[in-house]
């Protein structure tokens, strides 16, 4: 065996935390996702981790850089014309210099040219709706078939277009007396109808899934192989996907090694962490040293048990999606505040892609409210995050306290907009990345 085990990090898009296994008061759902579950019961779970950007390029280069957006350069997205820098350090190159070989199969929105990300191989470049389970399953299943004896331990990401709106293209929907509203959203018909499209596209990728682990352990590799499952951010749907309230923010994440002594079976893990702290966590586990330079936290104290405790605050932010929108945030585990440093006809945003479906533009005209300056939410009394209550002379101490540690974060990791107004970095991308 190998002495450092294989890594597999499959990353959908735009899930949330829409899971069997997640179902929870904030995120209730009644999805079919046995393979999912089962690879949940056989590994760890994080009910409460955190993207660092409510959008795609943004928290996926976090990922690879476990650096801000606004550290890193890809404050806004690939397909509208921001590409991560080249002077960073990303996770390929750093498992590179362990003797891993690196991989990527389908999707990735965090440059112009994937090459620059530091993998040795990449799949064919293809129109983004062609980075989806069905189209790839031939490039899994030689990957797989090829790899499965070399000397040297692999590392491969596996992105698929799966769960991106329009939900319709990638299955059929279920049957919507069976879905479940979450309480962020009215309970309306048309977003049943919506969320059984949902559905039927997540439980899509559950059967992928179980067929990729089924290969694996057919080839003799799923001992040996780390095994992880994760989205980019919070699920395409109004108050979710965009802003910086927990539907946005939350996603999945999943470990499982079986020959691993330190991931635990079927274990539950509740603390803050965020998507920055996944790769000094897979450089900790393989016993290579963790660069100082980055914002990320190894949580193996976690999974060793030699802590219970990790991040105290959770920080996050928005400056670009289809347009100029520059938001910042820090969570607590009793408390949300978020600064709102321009001025918006809308409660919040709603993507185009969401935009262009029915729900909507159902939900356009439910929002039409000039946004608060500030919010802040009392998580323990109003989870859901629909009680602002920033004039509240009760909680004036909380406010103080939270918007100097938000400052301070954002002088400490040298936020271009505490200058003035972020500069537009876009260029002209190309067809294909």
């Amino acid at each position: 065996m190998k002495e450092k085990p294989n890594i597999i990090l499959f990353i959908t898009h735009d899930q949330g935390q829409f899971l069997g296994c997640y179902s929870s008061p904030q995120t209730p759902n009644s999805l079919y996702t046995p393979n999912l579950d089962k690879l949940a019961e056989n590994g760890v779970r994080f009910t409460n981790h955190f993207c660092t950007a409510p959008q795609c390029s943004p928290s996926r280069g976090g990922i690879q850089t476990s650096l801000y957006p606004h550290q890193n350069g890809l404050m806004g997205l690939v397909d509208r014309g921001w590409t991560l820098p080249e002077r960073n350090e990303t996770l390929p190159m750093y498992l590179k210099e362990q003797g891993y070989t690196t991989h990527l199969m389908g999707f990735q929105h965090e440059a112009f040219d994937a090459f620059t990300l530091g993998y040795d191989t990449i799949s064919k470049r293809r129109s983004e709706p062609l980075y989806n389970c069905q189209k790839m399953k031939k490039n899994y299943q030689k990957f797989f078939e090829t790899h499965q004896n070399e000397e040297n331990p692999f590392y491969v990401s596996i992105g698929v277009t799966q769960v991106h709106r329009p939900f319709g293209v990638w299955g059929d929907p279920v049957d919507p007396s069976g879905v479940i509203i979450p309480p962020y959203l009215p309970d309306k018909e048309i977003v049943r109808e919506d969320l059984s499209q949902f559905y039927g596209a997540i439980q899509g990728v559950d059967t992928c899934i179980g067929k990729i682990l089924k290969q694996l352990e057919d080839l003799g590799l799923r001992e040996n192989t780390l095994f992880i499952y994760t989205t980019d951010h919070g699920e395409a749907y109004p108050r979710a996907k965009c802003t910086l309230y927990d539907p946005g923010l939350k996603t999945l994440l999943l470990l499982s090694w079986p020959g691993s002594d330190i991931l635990q079976q079927n274990k539950v893990y509740t603390q803050m962490i965020s998507n920055i702290d996944l790769l000094p966590t897979l450089l900790d586990l393989i016993g290579a040293k963790i660069p100082k330079n980055i914002e990320g936290r190894s949580f193996t104290p976690l999974l060793k048990g030699e802590t219970n405790i990790f991040r105290k605050e959770i920080y996050s932010e928005k400056s670009f999606h289809e347009f100029y929108d520059p938001i910042r945030s820090i969570r607590t585990e009793e408390f949300k505040f978020i600064i709102n440093f321009e001025k918006s006809e809308n409660l919040y945003q709603i993507g185009m892609d969401i935009q262009q479906d029915a729900l909507g533009k159902y939900m356009l005209k439910l929002i039409n409210k000039p946004r608060p300056n500030e919010e802040l939410y009392d998580l323990k009394k109003n989870p859901n995050e629909t009680h602002n209550i920033i004039d509240d002379f009760n909680y004036k101490v909380v406010v103080t306290e939270l918007k100097e540690k938000l400052y301070e974060w954002m002088k400490r990791t040298d936020d271009p907009l505490l200058k003035g107004k972020i500069k537009d970095l876009r260029q002209e991308p190309p067809i294909r990345f």
